[in-house]
């Protein structure tokens, strides 16, 4: 049984197998195609995508039934069982046509390469709501070590998408859900994220409920920080951090008192301060 290979270390090579792996669904020869056993295939636990629309899943079943399977899965071999890599809707969708087999690539690849790879496939194809993005992104910083430049590389979007992706991070966990299911935008969310957790949950309910654009939530987030002015950082201080950290693409503080103050920037790696001191000779 042949495999092919998707191993290597070291960025380039990483991101060279995901492009390769990508190009899978639509350039797949007969003879690297194989027919496996649709009950030997588990899922990958680092599947970035937690929400699957029934719909969307049965459409797709009714299309393989007619036109049969196109593009086949990409899985990896794990003792006498197989890991999915790409293509879950396909692998449920089959699943759902109670069949016993299905069309499959199988390469060698360890789990960093495996776990990039269903990540980074799932984010280029645009599959992903914008929670599930920033979730699958941090991922790859916290668990693989990552930049934000070199996620940026691998998703093939700027840096500063990349950083404002991860931010939603900090939202609370009914605005988490309520991305998740597109109760709200990425516009909502990014709102509030310079309020505490509790009021981040207030208003967000509040804009689930009114159905608020955008603008109004905003409004609400303002309105939000002068009443508690007392308790909570200034209005215009909150907004100015929040504009900084839009600007730079990095998480900034201020801190100021009727003696003046000071800005903390926070960065991760050297490369991401690199970015940040780019983006600031730019504005001067």
């Amino acid at each position: 049984m042949s495999k092919r290979k998707a191993l290597g270390s070291g960025l380039d090579s990483l991101l060279s197998s995901t492009a390769n792996t990508s190009k899978l669904d639509v350039n797949t020869n007969e003879s690297e195609t194989l027919s496996i056993p649709i009950h030997k295939i588990t899922k990958n636990k680092h599947q970035p995508r937690k929400v699957f629309k029934e719909q969307e899943i049965k459409d797709l079943a009714d299309s393989i039934a007619q036109n049969g399977q196109i593009a086949p899965v990409v899985v990896r071999e794990i003792g006498n069982q197989y890991e999915l890599i790409v293509g879950e809707r396909r692998w449920r969708a089959t699943q759902l046509l109670n069949k016993d087999t299905i069309n499959a690539v199988i390469i060698e690849a360890d789990e960093k390469t495996s776990a990039v790879m269903s990540i980074v496939e799932n984010v280029q194809r645009e599959d992903l709501n914008p929670m599930e993005e920033a979730e699958s992104l941090k991922r790859l910083i916290d668990e693989f070590e990552m930049s934000h430049d070199d996620v940026s590389k691998y998703i093939s979007k700027s840096r500063a998408h990349v950083s404002n992706l991860i931010r939603l991070n900090e939202l609370c966990a009914f605005g988490k859900d309520q991305l998740r299911i597109g109760a709200i935008s990425m516009g909502h969310a990014r709102a509030v994220l310079s309020l505490a957790i509790s009021e981040q949950t207030k208003i967000i309910k509040e804009a689930v409920k009114r159905n608020l654009s955008v603008r109004a939530v905003e409004s609400l987030c303002k309105s939000n920080q002068k009443a508690s002015v007392n308790t909570h950082k200034d209005p215009d201080t909150a907004i100015l951090e929040r504009q900084l950290t839009d600007l730079l693409a990095a998480k900034t503080l201020i801190k100021h008192t009727n003696k003046g103050g000071n800005i903390t920037i926070k960065y991760r790696t050297m490369n991401e301060l690199q970015g940040i001191i780019e983006k600031i000779r730019k504005i001067v």
